[in-house]
């Protein structure tokens, strides 16, 4: 009988062929699928960036431009629109170069170019840490110009009667 059972351990009956097999195509299927996550991760990542990039540019649209562009850009804008007056085209430069940063208004200092004084830097420091900070005239405007059209407003509308 001895010599039965091992002839019965040696002889194949074919199921070690399958379970190799089914190792095969399980290792072929992981690698498949880690492929395949990655290619999706790497056009996700790419999607990620495009996205991220666009609201980059929705967010700052001045953000690639130079300072030096910028005042460029400023001066342009208020010889096409008729300002003559030399320290409002330099208003338009300084405002150019600000809408990139406002809150780097501290690193205008910088720029000799733009020769900013300290009562400029003290009236740009105000603006930005206290923005509601008006005169009152413009707010008694503001008020009185929204009655006026309300009341203008319900003087065209139709009577119901």
């Amino acid at each position: 009988m001895d010599g039965h059972a091992n002839r019965e351990k040696s002889v194949p009956d074919g199921s070690d062929l399958v379970e190799k097999k089914d190792d095969e195509d399980a290792s072929r299927n992981q690698s498949l699928a880690t492929r395949r996550a990655s290619r999706r991760q790497s056009v996700a990542s790419a999607a990620e960036r495009a996205r991220a990039n666009i609201n980059a540019r929705i967010a700052n649209p001045l953000a690639e431009y130079s300072a030096r562009e910028l005042r460029q850009m400023g001066r342009q804008y208020a010889i096409e629109h008729g300002i003559a007056e030399p320290e409002d085209i330099r208003a338009f430069e300084l405002g150019a170069v600000l809408a990139k940063r406002p809150e780097k208004y501290e690193a205008l200092r910088k720029h000799e170019e733009l020769a900013v004084t300290d009562e400029e830097i003290e009236v740009l420091r105000k603006e930005y840490t206290n923005r509601w900070s008006q005169p009152f005239t413009l707010y008694l405007v503001i008020v009185l110009c929204s009655l006026c059209a309300a009341v203008q407003g319900m003087g065209e509308s139709p009577r119901l009667s």
